[in-house]
């Protein structure tokens, strides 16, 4: 979903009197934001405040990215004042930004926003100053907002370093727009926000989401199945939860492919959901087989086979070193801080070495364990597995 408001649940996470410019905008890490119910929309207008997300994850430009800003806050608050979209075009430097209209299959205007990349400027400039028109118009007609910006760390990847001063400019200029920044990539974000040289630190407050519990994402994934005439039963839900968690973003993209399986056939099972994964891991290949070929000819390669095979294994033990032929052990130690470095490998509290993207994790089961000589798991669930037995008891 391109554009959506996540109403109370974002009230809920700043607080409904928290949407205002003096507690300063706030980064969340992928969560429960993901569970939204559209009936929080209304609650959220109850108070007074119009709420949009943008996501940002498949943009390839800050042109792309204003563009997408436009047409959210347009479809937020247009159908409120038809002359919106005008007045916001008023704002902007002449020519940057043009607008077209049209109408629908139901007969309802619509209007779309095209930018003009010869004039939107450099570092990003066309993305704030869109903003900075949004937050003129919110002024004009006495009206707050919440703006989400999911991925929002992206940014850096198109504009550079340069795109941070202008953002704490506008975060500490903008009065009628409260801000949600939510990202994935840590070690982007963390040069963003936690860098004492970089331009947003201490301008945005943290907020630390830990993991939605996996009995309440299954439930939901049974009831949003069920919604649609398509069904989920319990063992297929905790399979994609299990197989694809903890993260949301994961838990849903699997989802989202055992639906799309299953849409027809109406019942999705354990089996299903094994496959699904199968599916999306085969779909996302190249970018598997580009992540693995970036350590050719190096000693990670041997490590993240090993790992993705037992996360508890102690790589730098003597006597793995030497089972392994892995080389020095300081050369070991440095290979694995790069993969974490890298994203590539998370440590999780108790030592272990897990791979940060489940669906890497597979592509490693199925296209490189046989070389290594290592068994390929078979990942269909059932009532066998305790953890599918605890997760099944949990969510009654």
């Amino acid at each position: 979903m391109t554009v959506s408001r996540f109403g109370s649940r974002f009230l809920n996470h700043i607080g409904p009197h928290n949407l205002l410019p003096e507690n300063g905008p706030v980064y969340i890490e992928e969560s429960s934001l993901t569970l939204w119910d559209p009936k929080e929309d209304a609650q959220a207008r109850e108070i007074g405040h119009a709420i949009a997300i943008i996501d940002l994850a498949k943009v390839t430009s800050a042109e792309a990215a204003a563009q997408k800003v436009l047409s959210a806050v347009h479809t937020e608050i247009g159908r409120r004042w038809t002359d919106t979209a005008v007045g916001l075009i008023k704002r902007l430097r002449a020519g940057s930004i043009s607008l077209t209209g049209g109408v629908d299959a139901t007969g309802q205007p619509t209007v779309s926003f095209t930018v003009n990349p010869a004039l939107s400027g450099r570092n990003g400039q066309i993305f704030t100053e869109v903003l900075d028109a949004i937050e003129a118009e919110l002024e004009s007609r006495n009206l707050t907002m919440g703006i989400a910006l999911d991925e929002f760390q992206r940014l850096r990847l198109w504009c550079g370093e340069g795109i941070d001063w202008p953002l704490k400019s506008m975060f500490e200029r903008h009065r009628h727009i409260a801000y949600v920044l939510a990202g994935s990539e840590r070690a982007l974000i963390a040069q963003m926000l936690a860098n004492k040289k970089a331009g947003l630190w201490k301008v945005v407050d943290i907020i630390d989401m830990q993991p939605i519990p996996s009995a309440l994402l299954a439930r939901w994934l049974v009831q949003r199945a069920g919604s649609t005439d398509v069904v989920f039963d319990d063992v297929a839900a905790v399979s994609v939860v299990l197989l694809a968690g903890p993260r949301t973003r994961d838990v849903v993209q699997l989802a989202r492919v055992l639906w799309d399986a299953t849409a027809f056939a109406g019942t999705a099972t354990s089996a299903d959901a094994a496959a699904a994964l199968e599916q999306l891991v085969q779909e996302q290949g190249s970018l598997h087989f580009r992540a693995w070929q970036t350590y050719e000819g190096k000693v990670h390669q041997p490590l993240l086979a090993l790992l993705a095979s037992n996360p508890h294994l102690k790589v730098t033990s003597f006597n793995v070193l030497r089972e392994q032929s892995l080389g020095p052990k300081s050369t070991v130690s440095r290979a694995l801080k790069q993969l974490v470095a890298d994203e590539i490998l998370v440590e999780t509290p108790a030592g272990a070495y897990v791979c940060d993207d489940p669906f890497f994790q597979r592509w490693l089961e199925l296209n490189v364990f046989e070389d290594f000589g290592l068994p390929i798991p078979n990942r269909t669930l059932d009532h066998s597995d305790e953890a599918v037995t605890a997760l099944l008891t949990a969510m009654r």
